[in-house]
């Protein structure tokens, strides 16, 4: 008898155990509408949709409410939200969004086993920009961008310079004795760089040259410094002597327009511009090369993010989903059929056309330095980027040196620390 009482007694407690277990993954299943927020360069919010299909076929339990906002809009709508509470559970975010929302975004760590593995998967400049105060995860990375050399491969050809070549190895002098004989040997040719006109694009050669924004550790400004002095003094003596055309900086014409032209034998321009210039480039071959090197290799990175808020009614289910959007074979075909770069260091991209191109973008942000991610998200660079512009047009203009230049800058930047 006491046996029999004892076999149903450990019967009783398994019974109850599956029940509990069982009542949890119902618990788990229960049926959960996840709000995303979305905006569209191009074609991403369907892409998107395509891309993790298969996870909510696997996942019947999850549908989405999904709403595609214009870009002009989308920050402030965002901010809108939080403020009253009812952020979405999901919601693709640019760097910028990064610098202006990240307190309001639900840290990652608390959902992943190692999440040092996760941050190890995507390229540091990525992960910079997704990192708090703290060190927390507050995004996963999905695409990114870099500022890069793009140029035009048939007029190097025509002055005897095989570019790709000469680019493995390249300095800026190197590069400057090359678009000058390009320039010599091209009729159509008249300029050897196009830059836009912003500080974010300037910046490529600032970095390159050892030039920073801030101090090393991001308590004050820092744009006084050797490096920064001299991109800016190298940046006027291109305008001065003709290497750069006067009308960008100092005008209103579209670098990329002066490019596609033909007029330009190169481009300092993003990865964006892969698409562009492969719809619209007809009369010549361009090509992608790797940034001349000044004191250090560096691009410019940036690129957009999928994230979730503090203040997410879906907050669990939305961190799975994103994981699984994130990892290496769906972030592949996301990126492949935008046709962006991906963010994750082991992604092999498989992109319809411009494979070479894709590559050599992603080579150069490689190598760039976490700090030109962690500068460019600091909220006082935002808030002084427009006059740093202002103060090197004053430069170009000859109306001050870059030494008052970044004097000025380090003035007015001071005022907001």
């Amino acid at each position: 008898m006491k046996k029999i009482l004892l076999l149903l007694s450990v019967l009783l407690l398994v019974s109850i155990q599956l029940f509990a277990a069982g009542a949890q993954e119902q618990k788990a299943q229960q049926p959960v509408t996840l709000s995303v927020m979305w905006f569209n360069d191009a074609n991403e919010s369907d892409v998107f949709l395509a891309t993790i299909a298969d996870y909510l076929a696997a996942n019947p339990h999850v549908k989405l409410d999904m709403q595609v906002v214009a870009f002009a809009d989308y920050e402030q709508k965002l901010k809108l939200m939080i403020s009253g509470g009812n952020p979405p559970d999901v919601a693709r975010v640019t760097n910028n969004h990064l610098a202006a929302l990240i307190s309001s975004l639900e840290p990652i760590d608390g959902y992943v086993a190692d999440i040092n593995a996760v941050k190890a998967q995507f390229m540091p400049a990525s992960v910079a920009f997704a990192l708090d105060d703290a060190g927390k995860l507050r995004a996963y990375p999905t695409e990114a961008t870099a500022n890069g050399m793009i140029v035009n491969k048939t007029a190097f050809a025509k002055a005897g310079i095989d570019v790709v070549a000469l680019s493995k190895t390249w300095t800026w002098d190197s590069w400057e004795q090359a678009v000058r004989k390009v320039i010599a040997a091209n009729d159509k040719i008249k300029y050897g760089l196009a830059l836009d006109f912003t500080p974010h694009r300037f910046s490529t050669m600032m970095f390159q040259m050892g030039g920073r924004f801030l101090n090393e550790n991001q308590t004050a400004m820092g744009f006084n410094n050797p490096g920064t002095i001299a991109a800016i003094e190298q940046f006027k003596r291109y305008h001065d002597t003709g290497l750069i055309p006067k009308s960008v900086w100092l005008g209103s014409e579209n670098p990329a327009e002066l490019f596609q032209a033909g007029l330009v034998a190169s481009h300092i321009g993003g990865s964006w511009n892969i698409n562009t210039y492969n719809k619209n480039v007809k009369d010549f071959e361009w090509v992608v090369v790797a940034n001349p090197k000044g004191a250090i290799n560096s691009s410019v990175p940036g690129g957009k993010f999928i994230a979730s808020f503090k203040d997410s009614k879906n907050k669990v289910e939305a961190q799975k989903l994103m994981a699984a959007f994130s990892d290496k074979a769906h972030n592949e075909m996301y990126c492949r059929d935008t046709f962006n770069l991906s963010s994750r260091v082991d992604a092999q991209v498989q992109y319809p056309s411009n494979m070479a191109d894709f590559a050599t973008f992603k080579s150069d942000l490689e190598k760039t330095p976490p700090f030109t991610a962690n500068e460019w998200k600091h909220p006082v660079v935002n808030k002084v980027s427009a006059y740093i512009r202002e103060q090197i047009v004053e430069v170009l203009l000859g109306n001050i040196t870059a030494q008052q230049a970044v004097k000025n800058v380090d003035v007015k930047g001071a005022t907001f620390f």
